[in-house]
């Protein structure tokens, strides 16, 4: 998806142990496991048109992606995540995916970034999903901030930062970036 940043901060090593992820009444992460393919597929294909032009990730989901292509790329996921290269996790409104939310390197040692989506009716979700997430990463893993990057045309999602009180700040390239650190409660 997005090219990796090298760090030497001890959660992209394989010897790290993610905190239990967050849960809340009406949502919960969960590590983005094959076993989820089915209702991940229903839940990004079910928004495929608006996520392919909030996110611009190459073009994903494109309109002829299939099921068996998802689950090729779940199985990219977990590997990096077994391998501590990457986090993704699946937002889950049981029994259904809702979205993901992905964490990765960032260009401090102590820093992280986070990407996310919704499906189109739980956009209502955003907003605490993006801080529980926030307060999980800057509460429970050693780290001191976190970039969540949006695309500059995303402004759904650049208002949803805006009212949770993130500062603006440089993002990855071609993203709009929005910093949260552990002065965050």
């Amino acid at each position: 998806m997005r090219r990796r940043i090298p760090s030497s901060s001890p959660i992209w090593t394989p010897a790290f142990e993610p905190p239990p992820p967050p849960t809340s009444a009406r949502w919960r992460l969960t590590p983005l496991h094959p076993d989820l393919a089915e209702i991940d597929y229903d839940a990004f294909m079910s928004s495929r048109e608006r996520l392919a032009a909030e996110l611009d990730w190459k073009g994903w989901p494109t309109a002829g992606f299939t099921l068996e292509e998802n689950i090729a790329d779940l199985v990219d996921h977990y590997g990096e995540f077994e391998r501590r290269e990457g986090y993704a996790y699946s937002v889950l409104a049981d029994p259904r995916c809702i979205g993901c939310v992905y964490i990765e390197s960032w260009t401090e040692p102590d820093g992280a970034q986070l990407y996310f989506w919704l499906r189109d009716d739980a956009l209502e979700l955003e907003g605490e999903v993006v801080s529980g997430t926030l307060t999980w990463l800057l509460h429970g893993w050693p780290l001191a901030r976190v970039v969540v990057a949006v695309r500059p045309w995303n402004h759904r999602g650049v208002q949803v930062l805006e009212g949770l009180g993130l500062r603006r700040c440089v993002g990855p390239e071609g993203h709009v970036g929005f910093e949260a650190d552990q002065s965050r409660s």
